[in-house]
Order: structure tokens, then C-alpha cells, then sequence
């Protein structure tokens, strides 16, 4: 074709040239030689159709043979209209250079500056063919691209027959060469007209990507060479034809004498090739699908769909084997055959520079005929040692009529044993049945029908498979203990319970830690470091241990594709004997929920959905369809297996940490690598959480803190500091699809999660991508350290193995595998290994040189130079200030006194003071506390009285120049034990408190006398003197609403939710000792002062003995005739607070005593409704002073009756009561506790 272009090209310009006669000359003869012909024409035409012409329809017919031909088929340059067509709303555009990108195209494809080309400006385009006939199978499709910023972009190529979307053939990965390069892609042969489309996709905003000069190479159909003439990879028939090798023994006779089908086919192995005829061939259900293939000869049971006959034999007796898609089951409903394991691929196969390059095929005919078809699919899946990895090879939807279609698949590299399976899916109606007959896999697949030289070693029978054995154990370590350390059977995020690992190490020297109750909280996310999860290992005896870490692997996303592993880490390290270890073992990250409606179970689809069966209709399976969310397809990431020690002070110090692998996408499984765990970290990397890059997929948590992106997001694993727990999938915390695994695992979404490590792994970088494997790490502390990459399939391990005396080693033999097969010789401190890797020689001890003593003298004193002056620079700064902040005291607070009082007593005047406090269960000192320098806090003025002194309002320095008001809590020097206990005590409670309506703890201050407590001041005062100051006077009426009476119970009521789910009891709950943010709108009621507090943790009520002082109208019967204490008396005393709010601040029982109010309340006795109190709200009293404790309701019902109210409008609009209806007490008095002569009562 092209020589006819070139000649005509010539011919042209050579007319250009010639002398004006000669042209006359020429079309004078061409004239008459065109006239005879039309002459000739004429006589042979009958004397009805001869149709008289004349010059102008002449010269006509001339032009029109002068036009210049159309372009070849699927050839376009986008100089002219070519056969290819493009969207142009919002995709491609014809443009020539140059574009508005700095890195885009400044000539076309063939170096022309004016050319034209096409040029994306939109996210998607997409480019289409005219109809292409039938090809052979050396049909190539050339196009020329300029990719920019394109590695993360696809470019698919999309195979159309029928006006059906076939395939999609290939979908490739872009690149950011930024240069006009040549992309081939394989059409193969195609034995029926069909269109190509090719789809690109850009990744970013500056991403862009420009086409030029497409066009079709070698897609004529086969046919006979003339003189007997066929190319090497080509089949001769005996009449001379000549046939593709890939027709070669697939069970269809294609030479005229079927000797196609007869050389060297019955050497190949069992099952490679199968017709069905004598059943199976090997080939088996997989279980668990709610459709089966079966075998079936002669027309399928449903009419106008299904196969009429089968392909070998072509009539009814003939066997093959099809889905029955009109057996009841779900639109989307698979059925999956699974072939016989095949041995590895040879390895011409896979080499570009072979002749035989991609010669092993699978081949078969299969059979698509429905108006309602479905899909089919063929996968393969190799038998790696880690676990199996799917890949998906064909694929191909839609009705293709009443015909057998032939299909050969190239089989990519297999390195290991592998099987192949074809899976079909329903449509949407019964008609939808799918058929597949003589299957064979081609003779190269075995090195048959290929030149030894290039065979080479290669036998089927006999193949080299990596790491499929497993390596025999060293002699000398046969009876030696191995110390196996896994996740005792756990799952998911959170890590193993006490009950798992007692069944797994059945009293071993392993133990799994409790954590203390009072440092869990409520929300297993983001708490302090706690060891909920931890194990730990105890060495017997002192010496020298490998240790081996494994990190989990990720989840697999919705498409089930591919493969990610952990990695391992391992060291030897020298213990001592009782030596401690502790470890984080890392579980496997949750696989995302698959994402097609035949593959729903039990524990992925909701129980709200409803199901839709096949008769339901196409709308309601369109539904069903549309109600797929694709959001969270991607895996959690596996989390990491950490191994660390405890300092002194408690904090960690990390020994060894093996990555876990990140969770895979939903989109094409990419394998580069960065999915699996990693090996240690680039150089100058903090330990820390990795990057959410894409939707709501979390990160992999790190070592000992977060990235700046993306902090506190529920789906981020967390890091070991705060628990290790795995990040939620999607953060959505329900199904639990995708979850992060425990070891800081980041929870998948539309992307996989990343993997927990050292430095946790980033989630996808693309849309649908994988997450990256976190990276591992090991202390210098370490000997003999080894990383390796993706190695771990499941969940997290460690071993840890002695070194014993042997393997011919002078002082001790160690391990370097799990296997126990590997072995090292170690020598003592000192001495060198010597050649033979047996010996220990002792090495020269020279002394420390002149020079070097010297050298590092002076580099001490240096250091000690500029010690000095930073610390003389520090003092100078302090001073000034101290200055510049007692200036500022003095513009603030006017000439306040600093209450010097409380400091007159000698720090040397000590009471005896118990440094040792029981606390939920474990001994506490004052040294738990957060500690204040008493340097860093000043009194300002006196608040009011306290249990146990003065309170007073305060500044508190907490950083340099920073200063935040705040309530100092003292005790007088002169104090007795229990008094002092009992501060310490509060202290202590406080200091485990953390809600929006419990008094903020900062610290205390015990380094001198009068002791601190430091609590946030809080400028509305306590809640009783607010309402009496609010309560409705003759002169005005009250500024509160009911809602804001109502608000006021409810934030109480949420405190003490808050301390009954801790089991504490406030046993002092009154208006009195609650405290308000501020006195206007948005306040906020905080409970205070917890001098008689108390944790119930060993029991479930506590009994007060000895003479105390109690506050008798708050307290129900059972407290103060017995003295017991439960939360239900926080109960009882919430229904007096409610009482004192809804009264404006009145004393409960004014005017009676003490004993009569004893007396009163065992008797029945209760106080009346308050005037202008809604029904519902004095239930709530009475139901607290229910004589029965166990008849009272919970905080947790209070709050959600009390929220009822709030949500009621005849209770928040209820009108407030006016001064002439409330009550008149000549006898009303507050005091901050019960007087002690009148309130004390012995229980």
C-alpha cells in the first residue's frame, strides 16, 4: 500500500513539471481512449438502459477518478477526515502545537511544528474506530502518545462487537517521559467485524496526554500462502494450507485431513486438553457458589438462550459444559469451575527475544447467547508459597448470539505451580446461559513442538519451583526449645484477650498483659499508652537469642486480586536472665466485603437489604445494582509485629519491629512491590504514621507518634504509644470490612490501608490503588541483623531461639531462620571470628593513645564551655522574665497581695505524710501525678472555702511567657494524716477524670507546704448562688427559661453518667459543688469538688465507718442508717439537685433537722413538687427516691429521660413561676459542708 501511495505521489509532482503541449497532448489521448470506451459500453448496455453522456458529465467522471484515495483503514494523522472519532464536548480536541502546557507537544508525532494531533483536556476521552473487518493474529494497533504527569493514569484498549462492549483487552499504565513515543497493542485474530475504542483516563490537573498517527499493522485475515511458503511460526497442512500454531491440538480439526490434530498431541499431559466427552478431565466445582457448572449434551433446558449442540462434535451427542442460569438464585449469583495444577511455564515464554516468545496459550470455545447475558471470566491463579495470587486473564460480557466463538489467552510467566478458573455470572433474567467446550492448553506450555536449543534445561515433568521445600532442621538444634509468640488466634483490630492466649501457650513463660481498668477508657481510640494487648516473655536464663519478628499481611480489596505480605525482621541480641520482653504481635488487616452481587455472604451484606430475586424484574435488580457502593473496596493494612523493652521510667524502648503490608484496592492489582512490608526506613525519616493520600482510607500507624495529615481520623491506625489499635475501614465502625489490623494497621476505603511499622505505610496514591507496607526496624543494640521484604502471608509471629554450644563453634551456635537450619558462630566481647567461621581469636588491646586522650579532653571541655555559657544565657533570660512578668501581674491584678501567708509555715515544719495510696486496685504515689513547680504558680485572691482549706484563684506559668488563670486548691500545713490522705485522694480521682462536665485536673504542686491541687477556674460560680440570684424577685421576673433549668440537670446528669460508667461515687452530689463556666448563654455545669469520692472497682457498694461528716438531706435511707454507699446514692442525691434547680436554689426540707429529716424520708416522706416544675421532671425525682436502691434508675436512663424533656415543647416552653407563687422560707442557709456538730453521725 504504500508503494502505490509513493508512485501516485511521484506521478503528481512529475506532472507539474511537463511543458504546457505535452499536457495538452496527454489528456487529448487520455479523452479518446476514455470516449471508447464508454462507446463500447454502450453497445454491449440494451437500447432501453443506454443513457446518452455528454463533455460535462465527461469531465465530471474525470475529477472525480483524479481525487485522491481515501485513507487506508484505521490509518489517521488528523490532517484529513480519517475513519477514528472522538468525544469533543469535554475530551479530545484537534489542535497542532503549541498547547497550553509547559511540558506539552511542540510538534506532531511526525516533527512537523504545523501538524495536527489530538490533545485531552477534560479528566477522561475516549476514541473510537469505524468498523474493522475480520484479522489475522498479527493485527497490531500503533498509536503515538505524549504523556504528561501520566504514571498514575490508565489507558485502556476496549474490544466492541454487536454494539456490546466485549472486553476490555488491555489496560496499561501511563508514564512522564513528556515525549512523542510509539504504544503497540495486540488485537489478535478476530473472526467477526468489530470496532476498537481506546479510553485514557488522567490522573491529575496538570496530567495531559495527546495522540497522533494511529494506525492498523498486519490485521489482513490469514490465508494460504501461494507456492507452499509458510513462516516458521506457522503449521503446514498437508494440501498445502498453512495454519497459525495456535490452532495446534485444541481439539478442532482445522487442516482439510485433520492432521492438525494428530502430530505430537498425545505427548502432551493428561487434562491439558478436554472436550468433555468423558467427563470432567480433572475439572471441579468450587464449593460455596449458588450456581454449578454441569455436563449437558443437546439444546440447554431454556428456550432462546444456551447453546444448541456442542462444539466438537457439532450435534446433540456431543458434551460440554454450560451454567443453568435459570435456576433461582440473585442477579450477579457465580459459578466457578477450577481446572487440574499445572506445573510452572517454560521459560521462553516469558523471553521478548525468543521466537517462541508468549507461545503458551490457553485456548477454548465458548458460547454467550441471551438477551440477558451475563459475564464470564477466566482467572489464573499461581500457588506461591506465601498464598495464591488471582489474575485475571479474559473476560467478556454480553449476547454474542447463537454461535461458538473460539478464544486463545496468552499465559503471562509463572514461576510456580498454578490452576486456572472459569467463572460466569447471571444476568438479569433466566436467559442468560453460558456454555465453554474444548478447552486445551497449547503444546508450548510444555516445550512440545519446540527446538531443544531453545528448550534448553526446561521439563515439564520435573520443574524448579522456588522455596516449595522446606529446609531441614541443624542436627545440633533438633531437641532445642523454640519460644513461639503469635496472636493466639485474634482478629481485627483490637489485639488478643486473656482467654485466647491461655488456650494458646496453656502456662508457658509467656503471659498477656491486663491492662489496669482505671487506664482504659471508654474509647478504645487514641488512649494513653496501656498494655491492652501487649505479651510478654521472661528469659529463663542469660545469654545470647535470635529473635525473628513477622508483620501480618494486608487485606485483599473487593476484587480479590493479588497479593501483599509482611516482612520479616531478625537479630540476635544478649539478655540477662529475668529479663523482661514485651511484644505487639500484628494481625492480618480485614479483607474489603466483595463488590458483586453474587459473592454476597452472610457477614457482607447488610440485614436491612432486601433481597431480589431474578423474577423481581429488571428495575428492581437496576436497583439493586445502584445500591453497590464502591467506596470501601479497598483491604485494611496488616498491622506490625513490635518487640520493645520498658525503661525505668516506663517508657519504650524498640528492639526489633517487623512492617506489616499494606491492604490492597479495589482497581487493577498493580504488584510493584510497595504493598508488601518494607525493610528499614530511608535515612532521615521520623518514626512516624504514614500519609492519607486518597478518600477515607487510614494510614498505618508508626512507632511512637502521627504525620501531620490527617491526625485523629478513625480509619488511621494508631500508633504503639496509643495502643496499636487498627484503623476502622472507612472510619465507619460497622461492618468491619477493611479494618486496619491490631499493630497499627490503617483501615482501607476506597483505597487499601497502609501498614503499621517503624514509619507506618501511606494509603493509595490512586484512586482504587494499593496502600503501602509500613517499614520495619532493628536497635544497634543487635547483632547479625537481616530484613526481608514481603515475606509473611498471614498473621504476625515472633521466635525466639537460645544459643547453645555447638555446631563446632568455639563459644556459642545461633540460628538465622525459623527453621532452625541456618546457623552462625558467635564470639565473646573481645575476640574475632577467625576465617573458618568456627574459630574465636583474641584480639590485640592496645591502649588509648596520648593523641586520642587529648583529643577527646578537649572535646569535653568544649562541651562544657558551651554548657556553661547556654546556662548562664538561661538565668539572664529567666530574670529578665521574671521582671517583664511581674509587670504584667501588675497591670492584670492592680497591687494584689501574693498571699505570702501560706507560705510562712518552714518547709522543714513536715506532717507525717503516707506517700503510698490504693487506688482501683494498685498502689499510686503523689509522684503519678502531673507535677507543677510551685515556681510556676502564684495566688492571686481568695475564692472561698473547701474541704480541706482555702480555694483560691490563681495564675499558672506553663510555658515561657504563657500564662492561664486557674483555682488552687490548698491544704494547711498543719493537717493531719487523713486529711492529707484524703487530699491526695481527690487529687487522684480527679486526675482519672476526663469529660466535658467534670472539673478539669491540671496537677498539684506537693513540693512545699501548703499543698497544691490546680483545677481550672471556672468564673460562673457554684450552681446554688446562680439560682438564687436568678429566682423571680416582686421587682423582676427571671432571665432562665425552663430549657435552660432543664440544660443545667442534664450537663449534671452527664457528669455523673460519666463517673457511674467508671464506678466511682461522688457521694456529695448538690447544687453546692457544682460549678459553672459562665453566667450567661452557652453555660456549662461542671461537677466539682471530690473530696468524698470514692472508686468501688473491688466491690459493688462501699461502707463508710467511723464518724464523718455527711450531708443527711441528700443521702437516701440505706446511707445513712447503714452507711453503705453505691452509685444509686448519687442517684438519690441527683433527685435533691434536681429539686434544688427546679426551686431556684432553695435548702431541701428547710426548717427541719437533721434527725427529722431521717426520720421523715424512712418513713415515705418526700419532697413535694416544686412550684412551676413540669410532671415529667418531678417523675424524675420521685424516681430517684425510690426506697429500693436496685428499683432506682442509672445515670444512663436519667440522661435519656432528661433528654427526652429537652425534646419535649410542653416542657421546654413550660412558663416559668412567678414570686407570689413560690414559697417563702424565713430559714435558709448554704454552707460548703454540714456543720460538724449537727451533720456527724455515727454509721
Amino acid at each position: 500500500m504504500n508503494k502505490v501511495k509513493l508512485s501516485t505521489i511521484t506521478t503528481f509532482r512529475c506532472a507539474v513539471h511537463r511543458p504546457t503541449w505535452m499536457i495538452s497532448t496527454c489528456a487529448r489521448k487520455l479523452f479518446r481512449i476514455v470516449l471508447f470506451l464508454t462507446l463500447l459500453a454502450g453497445i454491449q448496455c440494451e437500447n432501453g438502459t443506454r443513457v446518452p453522456r455528454g463533455i460535462k458529465e465527461l469531465q465530471a467522471a474525470l475529477n472525480v477518478a483524479a481525487r485522491p484515495p481515501p485513507p487506508f483503514l484505521g490509518h489517521c494523522d488528523f490532517e484529513e477526515i480519517c475513519d477514528w472519532s472522538w468525544n469533543r464536548t469535554s475530551g479530545f480536541v484537534r489542535t497542532s502545537a503549541p498547547v497550553p502546557s509547559k511540558f506539552g507537544p511542540t510538534t506532531d508525532a511526525s516533527k512537523s511544528p504545523n501538524g495536527h494531533f489530538l490533545w485531552l483536556y477534560g479528566r477522561d476521552g475516549q476514541i473510537s474506530s469505524r468498523q474493522i473487518p475480520r484479522t489475522g493474529t498479527r493485527c497490531l494497533l500503533e498509536v503515538a502518545l505524549h504523556q504528561v504527569e501520566m504514571r498514575n493514569g490508565d489507558i485502556r484498549l476496549i474490544i466492541q462487537t454487536n454494539n456490546f462492549t466485549s472486553l476490555v483487552a488491555t489496560e496499561r499504565s501511563g508514564n512522564n517521559h513528556a515525549q512523542w513515543e510509539i504504544t503497540r497493542f495486540n488485537l489478535g485474530a478476530m473472526n467477526q467485524p468489530y470496532n476498537v475504542s481506546l479510553e485514557m483516563v488522567v490522573p491529575y490537573a496538570n496530567s495531559s496526554i495527546a495522540v497522533d498517527n494511529i494506525r492498523l499493522v498486519d490485521c489482513f485475515p490469514e490465508s494460504p500462502p501461494v507456492g507452499r511458503v509458510c513462516t516458521d511460526d506457522m503449521f503446514l497442512c498437508n494440501n498445502g494450507s498453512c495454519l497459525n500454531r495456535t490452532r495446534i491440538c485444541d481439539l478442532t480439526p482445522d487442516c482439510a485431513d485433520g492432521e492438525d490434530e494428530l502430530v505430537e498431541c498425545d505427548k502432551m499431559p493428561e487434562y491439558s486438553r478436554c472436550n468433555f466427552e468423558d467427563g470432567w478431565c480433572g475439572w471441579t466445582n468450587v464449593p460455596g457458589r449458588p450456581l454449578n457448572w454441569t455436563l449437558h449434551q443437546g439444546p440447554t433446558p431454556t428456550e432462546r438462550t444456551g447453546p444448541s449442540y456442542d462444539h466438537t462434535y457439532r450435534n446433540t451427542t456431543g458434551t460440554y459444559a454450560f451454567v443453568d442460569m435459570s435456576r433461582r438464585a440473585e442477579y450477579g449469583s457465580r459459578a466457578t469451575i477450577e481446572s487440574p495444577v499445572f506445573n510452572p511455564t517454560p521459560p521462553y515464554n516469558s523471553d521478548r527475544t525468543s521466537p517462541y516468545y508468549q507461545s503458551c496459550q490457553v485456548r477454548f470455545f465458548y458460547h454467550q447467547y441471551g438477551v440477558h447475558q451475563g459475564s464470564l471470566g477466566l482467572y489464573l491463579v499461581q500457588i506461591k508459597p506465601h498464598q495464591n495470587q488471582s489474575e485475571r486473564l479474559w473476560w467478556n460480557y454480553g449476547d454474542r448470539s447463537d454461535v461458538w466463538y473460539n478464544q486463545a489467552v496468552i499465559l503471562p510467566d509463572t514461576r510456580y505451580r498454578y490452576f486456572l478458573q472459569f467463572e460466569a455470572s447471571k444476568g438479569y433474567a433466566s436467559k442468560s446461559d453460558i456454555a465453554i467446550d474444548d478447552f486445551s492448553l497449547s503444546p508450548e506450555c510444555f516445550g512440545i513442538g519446540v527446538p531443544a536449543d531453545i528448550v534448553g534445561d526446561f521439563n515439564y515433568y520435573n520443574p524448579i519451583i522456588e522455596l516449595e521445600s522446606k529446609p531441614e532442621q541443624h542436627v545440633d538444634f533438633a531437641n532445642e526449645t523454640v519460644v513461639r509468640i503469635t496472636t493466639c488466634g485474634a482478629l481485627g483490630r483490637t489485639g488478643p484477650t486473656l482467654e485466647e492466649c491461655n488456650e494458646e501457650y496453656n502456662s508457658t513463660e509467656i503471659e498477656l498483659l491486663i491492662p489496669p481498668l482505671s487506664s482504659v477508657s471508654a474509647s478504645d481510640e487514641a488512649t494513653p499508652f496501656n498494655f491492652k494487648g501487649i505479651q510478654r516473655w521472661t528469659a529463663p536464663r542469660g545469654g545470647y537469642y535470635t529473635v525473628i519478628a513477622m508483620g501480618a499481611r494486608g487485606g485483599r480489596g473487593s476484587g480479590g486480586m493479588g497479593s501483599t505480605l509482611g516482612a520479616l525482621v531478625q537479630g540476635i541480641i544478649e539478655l540477662e536472665k529475668g529479663q523482661q520482653i514485651y511484644f505487639m504481635v500484628g494481625q492480618p488487616g480485614s479483607d474489603a466485603c466483595p463488590k458483586n452481587l453474587g459473592l454476597k455472604t452472610h457477614y457482607c451484606q447488610s440485614s436491612t437489604q432486601t433481597k431480589v430475586s431474578s423474577s423481581s424484574g429488571t428495575s428492581s435488580i437496576v436497583r439493586e445494582v445502584k445500591n453497590i457502593k464502591l467506596k470501601d473496596g479497598g483491604g485494611g493494612g496488616g498491622g506490625a509485629t513490635y518487640i520493645f523493652t520498658l525503661k525505668a521510667n516506663g517508657e519504650q524502648q524498640p528492639l526489633l519491629i517487623a512492617a506489616g503490608g499494606g491492604g490492597l484496592g479495589l482497581g487493577h492489582f498493580v504488584n510493584d512491590g510497595t504493598q508488601h512490608g518494607q525493610g528499614p526506613p530511608p535515612p532521615g525519616r521520623n518514626p512516624t504514621s504514614g500519609y492519607t493520600v486518597k478518600g477515607n482510607a487510614g494510614a498505618g500507624g508508626g512507632w511512637n507518634g502521627s504525620s501531620n495529615n490527617m491526625t485523629g481520623q478513625p480509619s488511621m491506625g494508631m500508633p504503639l504509644i496509643y495502643g496499636g489499635i487498627g484503623g476502622v475501614g472507612c472510619g465507619n465502625k460497622i461492618e468491619g470490612h477493611g479494618d486496619g489490623g491490631f499493630g497499627g494497621g490503617g483501615g482501607g476505603c476506597l483505597t487499601g490501608g497502609g501498614g503499621g511499622g517503624y514509619i507506618g505505610g501511606s494509603t493509595g496514591h490512586t484512586e482504587s490503588g494499593n496502600g503501602e507496607g509500613g517499614y520495619s526496624y532493628a536497635s544497634s543494640e543487635l547483632l547479625h541483623i537481616s530484613f526481608k521484604p514481603g515475606v509473611n502471608q498471614g498473621p504476625g509471629e515472633v521466635f525466639i531461639i537460645a544459643a547453645i554450644s555447638g555446631c563446632g563453634c568455639d563459644f556459642r551456635c545461633v540460628v538465622t531462620d525459623q527453621h532452625l537450619s541456618q546457623t552462625k558462630c558467635l564470639c565473646p566481647p573481645g575476640w574475632l571470628l577467625g576465617n573458618n567461621s568456627h574459630s574465636c581469636l583474641m584480639t590485640d588491646k592496645p591502649t588509648v593513645s596520648h593523641r586520642t586522650f587529648m583529643m577527646i579532653l578537649v572535646a569535653v571541655s568544649l562541651v562544657l564551655l558551651f554548657a556553661f555559657s547556654g546556662l548562664c544565657a538561661l538565668l539572664y533570660n529567666r530574670y529578665q522574665n521574671r521582671k517583664a512578668l511581674s509587670r504584667r501581674r501588675q497591670v492584670m491584678f492592680g497591687n494584689g497581695t501574693e498571699l505570702t501567708a501560706l507560705r510562712a509555715v518552714s518547709d522543714n515544719m513536715m506532717t507525717e505524710f503516707n506517700p503510698n495510696y490504693e487506688f482501683a486496685g494498685n498502689l499510686y504515689t503523689f509522684k503519678d501525678l502531673p507535677q507543677i513547680p510551685r515556681d510556676n504558680i502564684s495566688l492571686v485572691k481568695p475564692l472561698g472555702q473547701g474541704a480541706f482549706g482555702e480555694v483560691f484563684q490563681g495564675v499558672y506559668k506553663y510555658r515561657c511567657n504563657e500564662e492561664h488563670p486557674v483555682a488552687v486548691k490548698t491544704l494547711p500545713s498543719l493537717s493531719t494524716s487523713q486529711a492529707e490522705a484524703d487530699f491526695m485522694m481527690e487529687a487522684l480521682i480527679m486526675s482519672k477524670f476526663n469529660h466535658g462536665n467534670i472539673v478539669h485536673f491540671i496537677g498539684v504542686s506537693f513540693d512545699k507546704h501548703p499543698r497544691y491541687i490546680v483545677l481550672e477556674l471556672l468564673a460562673g460560680g457554684d450552681l446554688k448562688n446562680f439560682l438564687r440570684e436568678e429566682r423571680p424577685r416582686p421587682d423582676r421576673s427571671t432571665k432562665l427559661t425552663m430549657q435552660d433549668l432543664v440544660m443545667c440537670a442534664f450537663d449534671v446528669a452527664n457528669g455523673c453518667k460519666y463517673m457511674e460508667d467508671a464506678r466511682f461515687i461522688h457521694r456529695d452530689i448538690a447544687a453546692r459543688n457544682c460549678l459553672l463556666t459562665c453566667k450567661g448563654p452557652g453555660r456549662v455545669v461542671k461537677i466539682a469538688d471530690f473530696g468524698m469520692a470514692r472508686d468501688i472497682y473491688r466491690s459493688d457498694y462501699y461502707r463508710k465507718g467511723g464518724k464523718a461528716m455527711l450531708p443527711i438531706k441528700w443521702m437516701p435511707p440505706e446511707s445513712f442508717l447503714d452507711g453503705i454507699f453505691t452509685t444509686k446514692t448519687d442517684v438519690w442525691a441527683f433527685g435533691v439537685l434536681l429539686w434544688e434547680i427546679m426551686s431556684f436554689g432553695y435548702m431541701p426540707y428547710t426548717g427541719c433537722a437533721n434527725r427529722e429529716v431521717m426520720s421523715m424520708v424512712t418513713n415515705g416522706g418526700r419532697l413535694e413538687r416544686p412550684a412551676g416544675c413540669p410532671d415529667p421532671i418531678y417523675g424524675v425525682m420521685t424516681r430517684c427516691w425510690h426506697p429500693h436502691p436496685e428499683d432506682r434508675p442509672s445515670f444512663t436512663t436519667i440522661v435519656e429521660r432528661i433528654g427526652y424533656c429537652l425534646q419535649d415543647p410542653d416542657v421546654i416552653n413550660y412558663p416559668m413561676p412567678n414570686y407570689d407563687i413560690l414559697p417563702v422560707y424565713e430559714r435558709e442557709v448554704t454552707i460548703m459542708r454540714p456543720d460538724p456538730e449537727t451533720e456527724c453521725i455515727n454509721v
